[in-house]
């Protein structure tokens, strides 16, 4: 996008009081030279740290290194490309490429976990400023997903009786491809539409007598499947919903809040797998500044209904599906897929702050970090009644810290760590989350 040059109009020169008439050819010309306009002024680059107005490029690339706990120890890279120009907030657009692999000890020895790969766009700034696109391809490949059936009370003891893999009793593997298109339309102030169309491609298998294998050959009392999904499938969605969106700033935000409700409806295919099913989120947060910190919290509630598959009953959000109740978007220090059922609630609380700023090879960085506390439960179906369930609140925590850093204007890294009694139950030798990534949680 090209930026408009500034305009700039030179003063008239006044003619002066005492004219006289217009000499002779043979006098010379005693009037005043003509006094020269004055020359555009180049635009100013606007005071503070933030700036959308002057026109440049600004780019960020790291080597990964770090992952989580459920995946191990990730290599890789990241990089990001932001485009500032016009004024156009939060940029002009801004380009993500993440390539990664994971090694982890498994039963047999260190093994290579997951294999990762997404590329997205954010383009906003469109029809006048009203329009944002959003595209988005991913790929992800994972060995060791976990599955310890459905409800909030689930347990994580390997029964007596297994006779598959060693230490595959509660995981799986995930094959996912992805493409996406979110478009979002301002009506008015903080005022917003969204939808979305998407499909995605899974390919799950079970490891020989894993719970996954158990659950799929099971039957509920009434003859219904107990799960379904088991099985390569098509995944088109079409997704809908509205947004009020007030934060001052969308990379590190101090003030103002993000609120969302949103629906969709996805359709497997073929349609003899018997997967169909509706979502509806609901998510509130609100940020609030207090001093150089700034206290963010976030409630989320998901629902879902109809033939759900297995692999979504740990997830949430029509839009921008992530995990939950565990891993790096819910109940931080939550294993992935430790909890499942068509009802997710969970909230989060953090205390931020940057905290102070360098400058490294003509870029700028800056330092900061948080500390946070998460929790929530899910619960099977609507009846609430289930035993799957168990009795009382139920409720799952994550609780821990974190580190940020922000390259240029744009670019946001992060490092979290949160302590969870589920972590401790899975691995008593490393009773943390670790995760490692790309903006804020929320």
């Amino acid at each position: 996008m090209a930026d408009a040059p500034p305009t700039t109009t030179a003063d008239p020169v006044s003619a002066p009081t005492d004219a006289v008439d217009e000499p002779d050819a043979a006098e010379p010309d005693e009037s005043p030279p003509p006094i020269p306009s004055p020359r555009p002024s180049p635009p100013k680059r606007p005071l503070g740290d933030v700036d959308y107005t002057t026109a440049r490029y600004e780019p960020a690339g790291i080597p990964l290194l770090g992952g989580n706990s459920d995946i191990g120890f990730e290599i890789g890279a990241v990089g990001t490309l932001s485009r500032f120009a016009n004024g156009i907030k939060p940029y002009a657009w801004n380009m993500d490429l993440v390539l990664s692999a994971s090694v982890k000890e498994g039963p047999g020895g260190p093994e290579s976990v997951q294999q990762s790969f997404l590329w997205s766009d954010d383009i906003p700034g469109l029809w006048g400023g009203r329009l944002r696109l959003n595209p988005q391809v991913s790929y992800q490949h994972t060995i060791n997903v976990g599955y310890f059936g459905q409800g909030n009370a689930s347990t994580a003891t390997v029964p007596a009786n297994y006779g598959g893999p060693a230490g595959r009793y509660f995981e799986w593997v995930s094959s996912v491809a992805r493409a996406t298109v979110q478009a979002r339309l301002t009506l008015s102030g903080p005022w917003s539409v969204t939808g979305a169309l998407g499909y995605r491609f899974e390919g799950p298998g079970a490891y020989a007598d894993s719970k996954l294998a158990r659950d799929a050959m099971a039957r509920n009392p009434d003859g219904s499947p107990v799960i379904r999904g088991l099985g390569s499938l098509s995944l088109p969605a079409i997704v809908g919903g509205g947004i009020y969106d007030s934060r001052d700033n969308e990379i590190f935000t101090r003030t103002g809040a993000y609120n969302q409700v949103s629906v969709d409806y996805v359709e497997g295919l073929p349609t003899n797998a018997d997967v169909r099913y509706g979502e509806a989120q609901i998510l509130l947060s609100a940020f609030r500044s207090l001093g150089p910190f700034v206290l963010a919290g976030r409630l989320v509630g998901d629902f879902e209904f109809g033939h759900v598959p297995f692999y979504d009953l740990f997830m949430a959000g029509p839009l921008g599906q992530t995990e939950a109740i565990g891993g790096s978007a819910a109940i931080r220090g939550v294993p992935i897929g430790r909890y499942s059922g068509e009802i997710k609630v969970y909230g989060n609380a953090e205390l931020r702050a940057m905290f102070f700023r360098f400058g490294l090879l003509r870029q700028k960085f800056t330092i900061g970090g948080d500390v946070l506390f998460d929790t929530g439960r899910s619960w099977v179906d609507y009846s609430f009644k289930s035993p799957a369930d168990g009795e009382g609140l139920g409720l799952k925590y994550g609780a821990g810290g974190g580190l940020y850093v922000l390259w240029g204007q744009a670019a946001i890294f992060r490092i979290d760590v949160a302590y969870s009694p589920d972590a401790a139950a899975e691995n008593p030798h490393f009773p943390v989350g670790l995760y490692v990534e790309d903006g804020t949680m929320f």
